[in-house]
């Protein structure tokens, strides 16, 4: 029980938050949201940082000047890929098992943990260990970090939906968190690449331990409800996991709703991640870009993210969270379509900016949408699906797309009105299509209401 005078401190703080931030408190919903929100800002620049810090070091230092440095890089992204992968689908059972606000908790102290042990190995000089040593440790910590998020983002979802209440709320605090990692996106490589010059290795990595530490502490002072736990069979032991993943898959399926959200989903990602997976070629080659400017590109890319998903709010109370999905997957798809036949780079990133506010009001729409169609007690198993299916097709779209690109369409040319283009310009313009039809199918199959 809360004592008198630190509950009336606390209503006298908030008083005054509310008196000089009323943006800020309307933005955050509530109290609740807000501790969940400050946890991901702290834990969304940390991983930032860490992912570039890793990369830097292991490019610059470890494999310095080596053949195989673009393979250990790329070793970081298979490590992360393999744990969504095989940690994912398995972890919403457990998701669903255990209480969320415990679950969170005991995720942050592992990652904090292991990345506080990383940190301390990265004093040891580099030249007294085995270069094949030093990369496990590093893929080892990406793969384990990744499949502790498995548990965490479904169920700091979850409780999302407990703790923000009706669309317009909803989308508004989906849009916030949206925002968030986009803007960490921008300001995490920057951190990273000053903290590696100045104060080194070690202390870069040191950064992603304390945001884990800031999110367990804004997690424990969560106020909620009491968990209604795990269904009865489950309490007594009478349900196998096998069993209810399976369950879960059955839910999904028959619920027609989440199938035709999922279809939107992935058809989408099947074109925004070739745009993203390529863009560095278009810019360099279509647009005439120095490969310096390529970083001015993705953080024109990263502001309209944070622009769609701070007004995606204000749209949905306009239109509702399912036209403004399939209305901006078309003005989405028109856009990729449209900057693939620009030839100048301040266009370009006019464009590129336009482009990424309506992916980011989708991305911000979908989450009201989810968790309006789910059951609270199958949230976990109901992610557990639609988070790998969608990392799943990104990551096939990347290796198709970038196969075309190296082998049957690398000599392609044509000129359409003037405009000459090339594969990337070229498969550009399908990934658009791509988009278009996912807006196609949202208008055609999405129903108003959530039919099972």
């Amino acid at each position: 029980m809360t004592p008198v005078c630190e509950d009336h401190a606390e209503r006298c703080i908030n008083n005054g938050r509310r008196a000089y931030f009323p943006s800020l408190q309307w933005t955050l919903a509530n109290r609740n949201y807000a501790r969940l929100w400050y946890g991901q800002a702290a834990s969304a620049i940390g991983d930032t940082v860490f992912c570039t810090t890793l990369v830097l070091w292991v490019s610059q230092v470890l494999a310095r000047g080596a053949p195989w440095a673009p393979a250990a890089v790329s070793g970081i992204l298979v490590a992360a890929g393999a744990a969504i992968a095989l940690v994912g689908p398995v972890a919403g059972v457990f998701v669903d098992r255990w209480n969320r606000k415990s679950t969170m908790m005991r995720t942050e102290v592992i990652r904090a943990a292991l990345v506080a042990a990383l940190t301390g190995l990265s004093f040891v000089p580099v030249r007294d260990l085995p270069v094949g040593l030093w990369l496990a440790a590093v893929y080892l910590v990406v793969f384990v970090l990744n499949a502790s998020g498995q548990f965490f983002n479904p169920a700091r979802f979850a409780t999302i939906g407990d703790v923000v209440h009706g669309e317009e709320e909803r989308v508004r605090a989906a849009g916030l968190a949206e925002a968030t990692t986009s803007a960490a996106g921008i300001i995490g490589p920057p951190i990273a690449v000053l903290l590696l010059l100045t104060i080194g290795f070690q202390w870069a990595l040191a950064v992603n331990a304390i945001s884990y530490i800031v999110s367990y502490l804004a997690t424990r002072f969560l106020r909620l409800a009491p968990d209604s736990g795990p269904p009865a069979a489950v309490r007594a032991g009478g349900t196998s996991l096998r069993a209810e993943f399976s369950f879960g898959l059955r839910l999904f399926a028959r619920n027609r709703f989440l199938v035709t959200l999922l279809t939107v989903t992935t058809i989408c990602q099947c074109g925004t991640g070739a745009i993203s997976a390529l863009n560095v070629f278009f810019v360099t080659s279509d647009l005439h870009a120095s490969s310096r400017l390529f970083g001015v590109a993705e953080t024109a890319m990263g502001i309209g993210f944070i622009v769609g998903a701070l007004v995606a709010g204000r749209m949905v109370r306009w239109m509702g969270a399912r036209a403004l999905t399939w209305a901006g997957l078309l003005a989405a798809g028109v856009l990729a379509a449209a900057y693939a036949l620009q030839r100048s780079f301040p266009a370009g990133l006019v464009l590129l900016g336009f482009y990424a506010i309506p992916i980011a009001m989708l991305n911000t729409a979908v989450a009201p949408l989810l968790l309006d169609a789910a059951p609270r007690e199958y949230m976990g198993r109901v992610m557990a699906v639609f988070t790998p299916v969608n990392q799943l097709a990104s990551m096939l779209s990347v290796v198709v797309f970038g196969w075309l690109t190296s082998t049957v369409l690398r000599s392609f040319r044509a000129t359409v009105g003037g405009i000459t283009l090339n594969s990337v310009s070229l498969i550009f313009i399908v990934a658009g299509g791509l988009i278009v039809l996912s807006g196609l199918r949202a208008f055609a199959a999405l129903p108003d209401t959530n039919a099972s």
